[in-house]
């Protein structure tokens, strides 16, 4: 072989390797994603789910279905409100980001009918806020999404507790929480959310500290409290405030903003419920377990999708709230 054929070789040899380098380095990159970006779309996300569903509320009338009834008789109601909200969560988030994993309440119903904003690019509800970012591969993220929290009480006019929530975990650790009230009107108090280690929206930075000597203050579900009440009763005496709300939202952000002490759940509820929430909690300092087993709750893609020992939520004191239900909760329920 001559010395100008060898020299070709080598060029074409090195082309080829070029091009397959940068063809594997292009698709590792495509296989990757910003936090920060994830987080500003999440939040973008829940405001379109919101704006959903107030469209439906605001119509004269709205048709109320049922999906059947909970384990504890209780109706479980699904609307257009429902179907619009997921429609404008789910198919923004998978066409602004299709190699990840997203789990929504409903599934997919007319979302043709539902116009999809590009929110890829979202970034003004995260203007201002000086954070870093982390790039995490598309493989490891799941997101959990709620189209619209309380039902029940959206159809019933109790809008208060009506929230949509988009969540997102990496390698089953719930690390970015938003949670929107589609009908909140005081300014500065319908959005929230916060990316653990990074940052938080306004109106959850400088929170007052729980005053670990207060009276308990639970929170609990308006229509699966079950016998949560009698059974706090026997684990802290009368003196004890017993708070019956809905949508998990809402009591999560109770629990956050000092407004509660704990949030206590004793029947099964579903993880798109609850991870928002979580996330939130646990950026802010808090704990979240299940309440049976006091052990942590994941929510990876292959995880179980319903929680079905229990959930405690306290942003102070969690080992003691624990141990004063454990041993009721056991004696009453097992």
């Amino acid at each position: 072989m001559s010395v100008r054929t060898k020299k070709i070789f080598l060029c074409v040899f090195l082309t080829i390797l070029g091009v397959v380098y940068l063809c594997t380095n292009r698709s590792t990159n495509d296989k990757d994603v910003s936090l920060k970006q994830l987080l500003a779309a999440a939040i973008r996300a829940a405001e379109l789910g919101g704006f959903e569903v107030v469209a439906v509320h605001d119509q004269i009338k709205f048709k109320v279905e049922s999906k059947g009834q909970t384990k504890e008789g209780v109706n479980d109601p699904v609307t257009a409100a429902d179907y619009k909200s997921h429609c404008a969560m789910y198919r923004s988030l998978t066409e602004a980001f299709p190699g990840i994993t997203v789990i929504s309440e409903e599934t997919s119903q007319d979302c043709d009918k539902v116009a999809i904003e590009d929110i890829k690019n979202s970034a003004k509800s995260i203007d201002g806020y000086d954070m870093s970012d982390d790039i995490v591969n598309t493989k490891d993220i799941t997101i959990w999404i709620d189209p619209l929290d309380a039902t029940k009480e959206f159809t019933e006019n109790l809008l208060q507790y009506v929230t949509t929530m988009v969540c997102i975990a990496v390698k089953g650790q719930p690390i970015i929480g938003v949670i929107y009230k589609p009908f909140e009107t005081k300014q500065n108090y319908s959005l929230f959310w916060t990316w653990t280690n990074h940052g938080a929206s306004k109106n959850l930075k400088n929170l007052p500290k729980t005053r670990d000597n207060r009276i308990p203050i639970l929170i609990v579900s308006r229509s699966h409290a079950g016998q949560v009440n009698n059974v706090s009763k026997v684990a802290f005496g009368n003196n004890v405030e017993i708070i019956s709300a809905a949508g998990a939202g809402y009591k999560f952000l109770e629990v956050a903003v000092d407004n509660a002490t704990a949030y206590v759940h004793t029947t099964a509820i579903k993880k798109w419920d609850i991870c928002a929430g979580t996330a939130i909690l646990r950026a802010l300092g808090g704990t979240v377990t299940q309440l049976y087993d006091q052990q942590p709750i994941y929510f990876g893609a292959n995880d179980p999708k319903v929680l079905t020992k229990g959930l405690l939520a306290t942003m102070s004191n969690h080992a003691l709230y624990s141990d004063k239900f454990l041993h009721e909760f056991q004696s009453n329920f097992h």
